[in-house]
């Protein structure tokens, strides 16, 4: 056999290699995890739907579509003067206006408390026809959210953008609990500190990299809230998402870099994201997950209404 031959079958196996390792990836269920990401932003409570945040002040803040509202609802289904929010320490209650009533967790009322549920979660809805609002937590600020089910975020959707699937950036680490889990009070994208649980630490190599990754507690899984170095002109600057299971019996954890996901700062002016701790701000390029929705990323903080 000739040199050129054999250089030629040999590049024919490297390549039938390199197939067969890529081969290994599943990318129907990563194809499957991108049409149920799209799906979920886009649901009547997805973050496409989010269309405003108000923060309280203490006592009376009036709310309608009139401009001259403490906090202004540009919305057609609003009444110009809609009631008024009395916000008393932790209390907070909701009157209509003369002459309206409010649809209060579906049923017609005059005057109600506004609350949130032991998880934080909001307990009580204020419903228009298209437009909604509830109470909310931003840090340690009171706050209403807005949803509107003709966002125009919602409706001029097109799709989100991907990388092409990376086996590579399928990485498993070395989960390491702390004695004890403690509690971080991580800064978010406005200034606000919101408090995470910290079961402990992941180590792992990323494209040569090593890191020790800070992991948060979300429900039965973890969460790592991270930055890389694509941040500066292919992904999110902020930071992006990665949800993995939680640690084998023998302590694996699987890091799935192509499941990585924008937060829903990167989207949506109206929202809140957590910055991500000293340990996840990576330095490597990792080109796998979700790349920037929006061609310009802008900070949220210029256009909320304090």
């Amino acid at each position: 056999m000739t040199l050129s031959k054999r250089m030629g079958l040999l590049v024919l196996t490297l390549m039938a290699t390199a197939a067969a390792a890529q081969g290994t990836y599943d990318e129907v269920g990563l194809k499957a995890f991108h049409a149920e990401r799209e799906k979920a932003l886009l649901a009547d409570n997805g973050w496409f739907t989010v269309a405003g945040l108000h923060f309280l002040n203490p006592g009376e803040n009036k709310f309608g579509s009139d401009p001259l509202n403490d906090i202004v609802l540009e919305f057609a289904d609003v009444p110009k003067q809609a009631g008024v929010i009395t916000m008393d320490g932790r209390a907070v209650t909701i009157k209509a206006a003369d002459g309206q009533t409010l649809t209060y967790n579906g049923k017609p009322v005059k005057e109600a408390p506004l609350r949130l549920s032991e998880t934080g979660r909001p307990a009580d809805l204020i419903t228009y026809k298209n437009t909604s609002f509830f109470l909310h937590f931003s840090g340690p600020r009171l706050a209403i959210r807005v949803r509107d089910q003709k966002a125009p975020l919602r409706t001029g959707f097109t799709s989100l953008k991907w990388y092409q699937a990376n086996p590579a950036m399928k990485v498993t680490g070395t989960f390491t609990p702390l004695a004890a889990p403690k509690v971080v009070q991580a800064p978010t994208i406005l200034g606000d500190l919101e408090p995470f649980t910290v079961p402990g630490n992941v180590a792992v190599t990323i494209g040569g990299k090593t890191a020790n990754m800070e992991a948060w507690k979300s429900g039965d899984r973890l969460w790592f809230v991270f930055r890389d170095l694509t941040s500066a002109d292919s992904t999110y600057p902020s930071a992006r998402f990665l949800y993995t299971d939680a640690p084998t019996a023998d302590g694996k954890v699987t890091l799935d870099f192509n499941r990585a996901q924008n937060p829903p700062c990167a989207y949506n002016p109206w929202t809140t994201c957590p910055l991500p701790p000293s340990a996840n701000k990576l330095a490597v390029r990792i080109e796998a997950g979700e790349k920037r929705y929006h061609a310009e990323a802008t900070s949220n903080a210029a256009v909320l209404r304090k």
